[in-house]
């Protein structure tokens, strides 16, 4: 039997086009160690986080957003909750292909999207 499911919704451009704002992450539960390149759920001090995962040690877990030029402070892994297997997207549930990874482009267009915002007077600054 699978392990239990639990859909997560995506707000934010962190791991665009992987996830999407408005999206549902389908997390499973860790089984076994996971591998580089993974998006794991985890949970900061300030809220869950679907970021990809850069290192696992054995006190000390590095995450990063896809579109993050650096990456998260270091995080307990006892605070990782699952990973990521399915995505549901306008109510299509997606199995495989919605993994795209890093892109540049995407680093573009957030960087894109908080000038804008800053030039607008809506908060852009980080």
């Amino acid at each position: 039997m699978p392990p239990a499911l639990s859909w997560v919704p995506v707000h934010g451009d962190s791991m665009w086009p992987s996830l999407r704002s408005g999206d549902h992450a389908g997390v499973e539960p860790l089984e076994g160690a996971p591998r580089p390149g993974d998006v794991l759920l985890a949970r900061f001090d300030h809220a869950l986080v679907l970021h990809r995962l850069r290192r696992w040690e054995a006190g000390a877990v590095a995450l990063r957003g896809d579109n993050s030029p650096q990456d998260d402070a270091p995080l307990d892994p006892s605070r990782v909750l699952g990973r990521v297997r399915r995505v549901r997207r306008g109510g299509v549930v997606l199995e495989a292909g919605w993994d795209r990874g890093p892109r540049w482009l995407g680093r573009v267009r957030v960087a894109v999207k908080w000038r804008l915002a800053a030039l607008l007077g809506r908060g852009g600054a980080r």
